[in-house]
């Protein structure tokens, strides 16, 4: 009876091993969505961000994008973050390969409601990003955090997001940053250069990372539209420099 118990344990754990390593589904791209939604982005800026957001995935050029990868498909999730210890993820991971699916990730983003207020802690939202990358049932060619906001990192986030950025890098992790000039903390164009740089500096990272920039909220639609043209179907040749360093395009 042992000897059968026994065998029997072993056939179950055996029939376990290639339904869990099925778990992992080949992607072309995974890519999270980290959406700042600290106080400085007011209710109205919010609903502009989360409009641009579903109707990018309906536009036909992104639609477009996501057909040319083909079969293989992306996995798309959406995180909100503000200050330390604020982040949370809004959308949970999707498969998408075609416009119905796409179209159903819109109606997600739709459907989620804002869920947090605080500071600026864009190296949390990196870490948390990478953390949600590495949890899922998907395994991307490709590996990609995609943070917008519209500010620098508060005096909380101490030492600041480039340990974290590093630290994405080195686990294959690509980030791209996406900042948006916010008028109404608008302290002029040197604030918006502090904002860039910032950006540049201490966020984006990885082979043929890139940085756009909205001009304001309303036009966050047409940056992120482009943006996930972009990363969707990755960086062209060109584009790629020879050590494999950053790559810094600003789109105004």
């Amino acid at each position: 009876m042992r000897a059968f118990s026994a065998g029997f344990l072993v056939s179950l754990s055996l029939l376990a091993i290639p339904a869990f390593a099925q778990q992992s589904r080949p992607v072309d791209l995974e890519l999270v969505l980290a959406i700042d939604t600290s106080t400085s982005v007011d209710a109205q800026e919010f609903d502009l961000q989360w409009r641009g957001l579903a109707n990018a995935f309906l536009h036909p050029d992104v639609v477009g994008a996501i057909e040319a990868v083909g079969d293989a498909g992306i996995a798309i999730s959406m995180v909100q973050w503000a200050g330390p210890g604020q982040h949370q993820t809004s959308v949970d991971w999707s498969f998408i390969n075609d416009a119905t699916s796409a179209a159903q990730f819109a109606a997600k983003i739709s459907a989620a409601p804002r869920l947090m207020r605080g500071f600026t802690d864009i190296g949390g939202a990196i870490g948390y990003s990478v953390s949600a990358i590495e949890g899922n049932n998907y395994e991307g060619f490709r590996r990609v955090i995609d943070v917008s906001g519209d500010g620098t990192s508060s005096g909380l986030d101490n030492p600041g997001p480039g340990r974290q950025r590093d630290y994405a890098i080195s686990r294959g992790i690509i980030i791209n940053g996406l900042v948006i000039y916010n008028e109404e903390y608008d302290l002029g164009e040197l604030a918006h250069i502090s904002v860039r740089e910032h950006y540049e500096n201490h966020v984006i990272g990885g082979a043929a990372s890139f940085l756009m920039v909205a001009n304001d909220f309303e036009d966050f639609a047409r940056a992120i539209r482009e943006k996930l043209i972009q990363e969707i179907t990755g960086p062209p040749i060109a584009g790629l420099r020879q050590d494999g360093l950053r790559d810094f395009a600003a789109v105004e």
